[in-house]
């Protein structure tokens, strides 16, 4: 197995887990918070719907759903980025103990 693809290989392993970790971690804590913060996330992008647009936009409205995937679609980029320059740096760190001089 080359190097390269061996690099890609854990370039992309790392973007896979970090996209999915910070997708689930943003879920969780939407979930687990919600009573503490008075609301879900798609309670707060109705609200700002509403207030930005002076729209009656519910939870449930589909134009909510389409935001709130948006969002997550963002929160899982930056996730998939830093899970990726996380894999890089643990594959050099481990190439590099592993050279025989």
């Amino acid at each position: 197995m080359s190097s390269a693809y061996r690099v890609k290989r854990f370039v992309l392993a790392g973007a896979i887990v970090g996209a999915a970790a910070s997708v689930t971690v943003s879920l969780l804590m939407d979930l687990l918070y919600a009573d503490a913060l008075n609301g879900t996330w798609r309670d707060a992008i109705a609200r700002d719907f509403n207030h930005i647009f002076s729209s009656t936009l519910t939870p449930h409205s589909p134009v909510v759903y389409v935001a709130f995937i948006f969002i997550l679609g963002i929160l899982g980029g930056i996730g998939a980025l830093l899970g990726a320059v996380c894999a890089m740096v643990i594959y050099r760190f481990f190439s590099f103990m592993d050279k025989d001089d």
